[in-house]
């Protein structure tokens, strides 16, 4: 069964870069915060890092990274102009990756080390992980139609290139997220174009080798536009991925997968419509659940309870 979690520790709410201000109208000045991730320290302090989005007719991006300390009190804040960063990475040096209009690399102590580009007008960058040499890999899309896999070094230098086209007309495909395998290929998740009805999306997975050649390519759907959205969980054998069934003006469900490294689908359901699934180092998951616009609610799922409908 599922049970809500409620043995909450401490919660803040007084931070002055959390306060969000809507505005009334276009062009209105408006103020918002996104949390992009956050990390836990072995002293139990915390680094957050996230978005403000504000302004007006002109929409302004910088991104910050905050240190709270055990109890969640606010210790230090550095901003970084102009970047809008949509994921973090943690480094082998203590430092961090910030991912998102450019790819950015901090140290320790969260001085600026290196920045690269790496979103332009033909690869628009979705996800990225840390790999097994110390570098980085990224998927995302290639002219907005062809899914793509970049690895790059632990500078950001790019060291494969590699675009996925499987059909003589891709179209709005992509990959969203990755996960390097035990061989040291990946495996690629996201969306393709249904070949039989060319509206229609349908889930695609794509397996690599090392250096990024096709080893097999699976997509499946229904009438319905379907995609992939995030690897939830990996052993190296088994995946549950999470993925959405409509468009957000529809009435919109949640895909969960199982498969194997064939690609083979092991389990499956279609729930109602949940913004997030993690994985607990307690072998459990967590489900994040959308009540109403102020509040949401926390699950246990357990794994024999995963696809119960």
């Amino acid at each position: 069964m599922s049970i809500i979690i409620s043995n909450i520790v401490w919660s803040k709410n007084n931070y002055e870069w959390g306060d969000l201000i809507s505005g009334s109208g276009w062009g209105s000045s408006f103020y918002s915060f996104q949390v992009a991730k956050m990390f836990q320290r072995t002293d139990g302090s915390y680094v957050c890092i996230g978005t403000v989005m504000e302004g007006g007719d002109v929409v302004y991006s910088t991104t910050l990274v905050i240190e709270l300390n055990s109890k969640g009190e606010q210790v230090s804040k550095h901003e970084f102009k102009d970047l809008s960063t949509s994921n973090a990475l943690q480094t082998s040096d203590a430092g961090y990756i910030l991912f998102g209009t450019q790819l950015v690399k901090l140290d320790a102590k969260f001085n600026q080390q290196w920045v690269k580009n790496v979103k332009d007008n033909l690869y628009s960058p979705i996800q990225i992980i840390s790999t097994t040499n110390g570098g980085f890999a990224m998927t995302g899309s290639y002219k907005s139609d062809q899914p793509f896999l970049k690895k790059l070094d632990a500078n950001g230098n790019e060291i494969l290139n590699t675009t996925y086209k499987h059909n003589a007309f891709p179209f709005n495909e992509n990959g969203t997220d990755l996960v390097q395998l035990q061989d040291n290929g990946f495996l690629i998740i996201g969306r393709t174009r249904n070949l039989n009805q060319l509206t229609d999306l349908d889930c695609q997975i794509i397996r690599t080798d090392f250096k990024g050649d096709t080893l097999w390519t699976k997509r499946f759907g229904n009438s319905t536009n379907e995609w992939l959205d995030r690897i939830v969980s990996s052993d190296q054998n088994e995946f549950v991925i999470q993925g959405t069934s409509g468009f957000p003006n529809e009435i919109q469900k949640s895909i969960l997968l199982k498969i194997n490294l064939d690609g083979q689908i092991l389990d499956s359901c279609r729930v109602d419509k949940f913004p997030m699934m993690l994985y607990s180092p307690l072998k459990n998951y967590v489900k994040v659940q959308s009540i109403d616009t102020a509040h949401i609610n926390f699950f246990v799922v357990y794994q024999d309870k995963l696809f119960v409908k």
